[in-house]
């Protein structure tokens, strides 16, 4: 038998851990749509008929910039995360680190092919770039999906013992591919719709071509929605017992989270059935931020009772916490700048 994987006590916090959570929640909700519309949109460009490229050209010339803000809309959500759940996501990674340390680059690599094949999108010659762009993402996927299953299964980390290398995949775990396919279906659902929020416009104005791509935007939103709700009884039922079973009537919180998000997931699809592009918009970002939440609440039902960051105690220092609300406002204030600048010069209202 192994001996025990010995795991060190957490550390205190610098604040109450619900501040760390009312943080953590939405911007790691902005982080998944922006990577939702990188990774479902190369695929929906990649599988776009011939006849019909101008939807790629219309979702490929906003990938690298979906990628660049992916990536840096996922270092807040990893900080406060780290705060919350440190050892278990380091002890995840330091397991995994060979494919941990390898997504950087996968990631740098699609982005290149994303940039370089603007140019080409209308062709079909983009579709190898496309197809290899596309499978360094799903890789990518599969990375975050390994490490994020794995920091919730402490069990797990036995493994290292056998293989202590650095490349442990946690596929045996039940909840792995179901996990996967969800993340993959919701991609599809938000760049869908990102197609058609940026064909509405010009569809209102009677551009056929951009109502046709709207359409398929739409099209693209639906059946993978559809599909949601499918993927997702798997992904719970997955679960172990106790963790179904919170959000099964068990846990009062979570069960209503959960209904909130799937009543949601269910408007959401009402709105594009009815091809009310804005609609559906709405919708699937409160969705987003509804799922997200049950998320959350599935992790801490996964760790429980042996770990909680609820029972972390607080050595209060507000400082730093003042300072990052103070650079947050100066950086949002760049932003929204930079962001008008370039639309006044490109004569947008």
């Amino acid at each position: 038998m192994h001996p025990p994987l010995a795991v060190p006590p957490g550390l205190a916090l610098p604040a109450p851990w619900g501040l760390f959570e009312l943080f953590l929640l939405p911007t790691f909700a902005a982080h998944l749509l922006a990577v939702n519309v990188v990774l479902g949109g190369v695929l929906i460009a990649l599988f776009t008929p011939g006849r019909d490229r101008g939807a790629a050209v219309s979702l490929g010339g906003k990938l690298p910039t979906a990628v660049a803000v992916g990536v840096n809309l996922a270092i807040p959500p990893l900080l406060f995360a780290s705060v919350l759940y440190g050892r278990q996501l380091y002890t995840a990674a330091v397991l995994t680190a060979t494919w941990w340390l390898s997504l950087f680059l996968v990631v740098m690599i699609a982005y290149a092919l994303l940039y370089n094949a603007q140019p080409r999108l209308a062709l079909s010659a983009s579709k190898p770039a496309l197809a290899l762009a596309a499978g360094l993402l799903a890789a990518a996927s599969l990375i975050l999906v390994n490490v994020s299953s794995l920091a919730v299964r402490p069990a797990a980390w036995m493994g290292y013992f056998d293989n202590p290398g650095g490349t442990i995949l946690n596929l045996g775990d039940a909840t792995f591919l179901p996990r996967w396919l969800h993340f993959v279906a919701a991609s599809l659902a938000v760049a869908g719709l990102f197609l058609a929020v940026l064909n509405r416009k010009a569809a209102r104005r009677g551009d056929v071509a951009a109502g046709d791509r709207a359409r398929l935007g739409l099209a693209w939103f639906t059946r993978a929605t559809m599909a949601q709700f499918v993927l997702g009884p798997w992904y719970l039922f997955a679960q172990p017992r106790a963790v179904h079973w919170a959000f099964l009537g068990g846990d009062a919180l979570a069960t209503a989270v959960l209904a909130i998000g799937v009543c949601l997931a269910g408007a959401a699809l009402i709105q594009g059935l009815k091809g009310s592009v804005g609609g559906a918009a709405v919708f699937a970002v409160a969705t987003a931020c509804a799922m997200v939440t049950v998320r959350e609440l599935a992790r801490l039902a996964s760790l429980a009772p042996d770990y909680s960051p609820a029972s972390l105690p607080v050595v209060p220092q507000y400082g730093p916490f003042f300072m990052f609300l103070a650079a947050c406002a100066v950086v949002g204030a760049a932003v929204a700048w930079a962001v008008g600048s370039y639309r006044r010069q490109a004569g947008r209202p």
